[in-house]
């Protein structure tokens, strides 16, 4: 087990911040960075036919799907973007050159012109856009063939089996993998698991975590106080009376006791790989497991997961707070109509930190590959605004 972990701030708590923050530091930027614009736009479409065209098109275009199109683009962001390129804040060899290259007149010309042009119209949906669906419902179709076990809403009631319902979708990510690569041993588990390609894993695990879960009826056989008292060490990650806030760490209150014995059994003699777990249960014998698994399995489930598993359409309500014409922050960017394989690509770069950016890190942490193929789809499919 690893050292206790600081208890996360209450998720709703921290989304209402992150939202006043994000318009505090906008509002912020904007009054510290936004330069004065005195641009000569015909210079400014004479270095971008130079210097940008290859790339962004002479009409704004991005030409490749990663690249973003700048035509009708806010003239503060490009300016404040290509600043950041220059800086090194963002990252980008090529642009870091042509960009030091460029006088601040230069780069208010080359902005100046980019945002005076009409925006893009976006491209007619792709297959790859249109079979983009709500991570939520896909991940409810996918949990259909779960559900004989697993209970229809991941609330299982079939002793042996775990429940799923409410569990963080990043452990249940983990544990699916473990039964595909084998550092979890169940024939059944993996011959379902590996017929499934990762969208769908990924959609199952946010379906989950999405789902209240409940109290069950159980068939408890140890003893509660001794588990109580042996579970003393378990705390440490899997929480007060197994509620974890460890996005990586199951939650264990209210589980059925014969799969918690089955698994820390499976921990201790090694068919589950876990180096921490084994050695914690190597000396605990099985009357002892017994009554762990009792204690555990006497506590009521709590909630507290589920602003990891909003569907794309409530993902996308945050995001407009900021990125809607309403907004009106010269520093925010359209995204509407932009490219979707673009705006997939820099929405990974702020959850993996590759774009330095406090406010977006922090608000796309949370979020799943399915989350980010949702999101991008529906930006790419909107008309400027």
């Amino acid at each position: 087990m690893t050292a206790p972990k600081m208890i996360k701030t209450a998720s709703v708590l921290l989304f209402a911040l992150l939202l006043v923050a994000c318009s505090k530091e906008q509002q912020a930027t904007h009054a510290t960075q936004t330069p004065a614009i005195n641009a000569d736009i015909t210079q400014g479409r004479n270095l971008a036919q130079a210097k940008c065209s290859n790339c962004h098109g002479l009409d704004g275009r991005g030409r490749e799907p990663r690249i973003p199109h700048l035509a009708g683009q806010k003239l503060g962001y490009l300016k404040l973007a290509m600043r950041e390129y220059r800086t090194g804040d963002r990252s980008h060899i090529a642009l870091k050159q042509l960009f030091s290259e460029l006088s601040e007149t230069e780069l208010d010309s080359v902005a100046a012109y980019y945002a005076s042009l009409p925006p893009i119209a976006p491209a007619k949906i792709n297959s790859k856009t249109a079979a983009a669906t709500d991570a939520l419902q896909a991940g409810r179709a996918a949990a259909a063939a779960c559900g004989v076990c697993h209970g229809e809403d991941g609330n299982s009631k079939l002793a042996g089996t775990p429940s799923l319902a409410g569990q963080h979708r990043d452990y249940l990510l983990a544990a699916m993998q473990a039964y595909i690569d084998g550092t979890r041993k169940h024939t059944v588990m993996y011959t379902q698991l590996t017929a499934l390609d990762t969208a769908t894993l990924q959609n199952l695990a946010q379906y989950y975590a999405a789902q209240p879960a409940k109290a069950v009826q159980r068939v408890i056989t140890g003893d509660v106080k001794a588990g109580e008292r042996l579970s003393a060490a378990c705390g440490g990650c899997h929480g007060l009376q197994g509620q974890t806030v460890d996005a990586h760490t199951p939650a264990l209150a209210g589980q059925d006791p014969e799969y918690l014995i089955a698994s820390m059994q499976a921990y201790r003699d090694g068919s589950r790989i876990h180096a921490e777990m084994k050695e914690l249960l190597q000396a605990m014998n099985t009357t002892e497991l017994g009554h762990i698994a009792a204690y555990y399995a006497a506590q009521t489930p709590r909630q507290g997961h589920a602003i990891a598993s909003l569907s794309a359409s409530e993902w996308v309500k945050r995001c407009d707070r900021c990125h809607t014409p309403a907004a009106d922050n010269p520093l925010v960017p359209r995204i509407a109509g932009q490219q979707h394989d673009y705006l997939a690509h820099v929405l990974r770069d702020y959850r993996e930190s590759k774009r330095k950016q406090s406010v977006m890190h922090a608000m796309v942490a949370p979020l799943s590959d399915a989350d980010i193929e949702g999101i991008a789809a529906y930006y790419s499919s909107l008309g400027p605004r």
